[in-house]
């Protein structure tokens, strides 16, 4: 059977590295995004247009489809939460209703660890209550019990992501904006480092494993199911700090809190149980802390 993959939401930041991972291993990729190009195998399409999302699809005939749209900032949620409502969960019924009338197709919908809220006991696994009070997390929760609806009609996995980082990615999140402030440092573009708590610890992820991960789970014949995609273990701001010291070769690094960046309601750590992902896929991490942020450095440093 040809194997023939659709990737929603392809122009944001997962979505290239899904696409290369997935030509590496055979498919014939096609995506769609809101970007309007003349790229081969992309198609401009607003996922809550429902008729253009089915014309799109219907030529297409994927038999693996990876949701990746989405609004995905906790922020961008806070600011519009009627679209993201639309896009989160409306897109989402749009997409399903649409594959729900093809045959043989297998489902990846990315959800999010947010759905857990302020966790009650660590690791976090996934049975652990959903208790994600905000915009972006209820958008999730819906998203998910959507999904759950058409279990009966079309092979699902949903995927609850914690935060993951690479190269590339766009230094309004905590990582490139740390790691991107570091180089500005030594190349005299900037005289301190402004940030929020640097004891925060979150469990992190480079984008390169979470794709394989996301692959080889379409790959296997369980759905139907809920997975954490996470390393498993926590790493604080503080260390990512120290890593790109490390990198830079700078002795010392002038750090500012800037208050504006603190919330007060925030958990100083945070990490995922990856046990049901491992039962389901033989999978484990390849690219480690230092790796993965020396990766981001040198995009950086050009």
């Amino acid at each position: 059977m040809s194997k023939i993959a659709l990737i929603t939401g392809s122009r944001g930041f997962v979505g290239p590295y899904l696409k290369r991972e997935l030509e590496d291993g055979g498919y014939n990729v096609f995506g769609i995004g809101y970007e309007n190009l003349k790229n081969k195998n992309y198609y401009c399409v607003d996922i809550t247009d429902k008729d253009l999302l089915r014309t799109t699809i219907e030529s297409i005939k994927p038999n693996y489809v990876f949701h990746l749209a989405g609004v995905s900032s906790q922020s961008l949620a806070s600011v519009n939460p009627e679209r993201t409502y639309d896009v989160n969960v409306e897109g989402t019924r749009n997409l399903l209703e649409v594959l729900s009338s093809l045959r043989d197709t297998k489902v990846l919908i990315v959800s999010s660890s947010h759905v857990y809220g302020k966790p009650n006991n660590l690791p976090v696994r996934e049975n652990h209550p959903l208790n994600g009070e905000s915009a972006y997390a209820q958008s999730r929760i819906k998203q998910e019990t959507l999904v759950k609806s058409f279990s009966n009609k079309i092979n699902t996995i949903v995927v609850r992501s914690f935060n993951h980082t690479g190269p590339a990615q766009n230094d309004a999140f905590v990582i490139p904006k740390i790691i991107s402030q570091i180089v500005d440092i030594k190349n005299g573009k900037r005289e301190f480092l402004e940030i929020g708590d640097i004891n925060i610890k979150r469990d992190i992820l480079d984008v390169r494993d979470v794709v394989r991960a996301y692959v080889m789970l379409l790959e296997q014949d369980k759905f139907g199911v809920v997975v954490n995609v996470c390393r498993g273990k926590s790493i604080s701001l503080n260390d990512v700090i120290q890593y790109g010291k490390k990198f830079s070769g700078l002795k010392d690094i002038d750090i500012r809190v800037n208050p504006e960046f603190v919330r007060q309601d925030d958990v100083i750590d945070i990490y995922g149980d990856n046990g049901q992902l491992k039962k389901l896929i033989d999978w484990s991490p390849l690219i480690n802390y230092e790796k993965m942020i020396e990766d981001i450095y040198n995009y950086w440093d050009i």
